[in-house]
């Protein structure tokens, strides 16, 4: 979630003149709140219906707040003074409280496009898994899910080496149990051929 984003001002307001502006971004990279989609009907043509409940949960509120002020803080630091032209553009320093702050991000932030754990992996008794922990999908034969969306809740950080790792984990777990079946299977064409 980008905590500076100036997705409305370059939609709708932008800043008079022909200056340049800068922002400085701040990001959620393993937010608490869970999201959820659910499907509309049995028919494939309909869209399912995803809410991604960002910033529902009170942890994830308080951290953007704070990485906001952190922001701030660092834009009005000596050290960037000299690059500085007048006070801050959007949404203004008049947005000082918490509420006005985490009101801004809603109406404002974006996301960095790494969703996860809508197959979230974890025990077959477990009602919020979908896949178990060598990547089947639970109560589906012969179906693995091995992307983002099998991780049961997003790692701090960029998730393309997890995410490697996970595959990498999977095909060794999908080779064994084909060597074991080739070999059992190897072993009864044998038998056979010796008993014949």
């Amino acid at each position: 979630m980008s905590v500076l984003s100036f997705a409305s001002i370059l939609t709708h307001s932008q800043p008079p003149g022909d200056k340049n502006y800068a922002g400085l971004v701040a990001a959620l990279v393993a937010p608490f709140s869970r999201g959820n989609v659910t499907i509309m009907s049995n028919d494939t043509r309909d869209n399912p219906v995803i809410s991604p409940n960002w910033l529902l949960d009170p942890r994830d509120q308080n951290v953007a707040v704070a990485a906001y002020r952190r922001v701030r803080q660092i834009m009005s630091s000596a050290a960037m003074a000299p690059l500085l032209i007048g006070s801050e553009v959007y949404p203004g320093l008049n947005v000082s409280t918490d509420a006005q702050i985490l009101d801004a991000i809603q109406q404002d932030a974006l996301p960095v496009y790494h969703a996860a754990a809508t197959n979230a992996m974890g025990m077959a008794n477990d009602t919020n898994a979908v896949v178990d922990s060598c990547a089947r999908v639970i109560g589906v034969t012969g179906l693995r899910v091995v992307d983002a969306s099998a991780l049961p809740f997003l790692p701090p950080g960029h998730p393309q080496a997890t995410i490697c790792e996970l595959y990498h984990n999977a095909l060794a777990i999908v080779a064994r149990l084909t060597n074991k079946l080739v070999d059992a299977l190897a072993e009864k064409i044998s038998d056979l051929i010796l008993n014949a």
